[in-house]
């Protein structure tokens, strides 16, 4: 875990309306484990890096973070209180300031499972950008 996903798993993690909506710290860096009971969060890394426009260490991040549930409505219930623990928000960092945090493309999703059972996504791109 890098020190921004770091930043990420704290901020929702110390959520208590997010912990009590997932049943706990169900929180989890790119992939639930496996038979892991809904809902839960993912957060993954989707692209980014130095931005080298000045000699600071300027980083710039993006991620898809989203809920993921067995209903629609609780999957946005679910990202709406990400939303509210992320977006416009300060993460803590380490060794860096997070200057921006901001919610930008949104995404909803429903895939079906094996059994047939429906599993809803709801999240969104958020951008992060730090420097020292």
């Amino acid at each position: 875990m890098n020190i921004i996903e770091a930043g990420l798993y704290s901020a929702l993690s110390n959520d208590s309306d997010i912990t009590d909506a997932v049943g706990g710290e169900h929180i989890f860096n790119s992939v639930a484990p496996q038979g892991q009971a809904r809902p839960y969060i993912i957060y993954v890394f989707t692209g980014g890096g130095h931005e080298n426009i000045n000699p600071s260490e300027l980083i710039n991040m993006s991620y898809m973070v989203k809920a993921v549930a067995d209903d629609g409505t609780e999957a946005g219930d679910i990202d709406a209180l990400i939303q509210a623990a992320l977006h416009k928000q300060t993460l803590t960092v380490t060794g860096y300031t997070n200057f921006y945090t901001h919610r930008e493309e949104e995404m909803q999703l429903v895939e079906t499972a094996g059994d047939g059972t429906l599993i809803h996504h709801h999240g969104a791109q958020y951008r992060i950008r730090i420097d020292d």
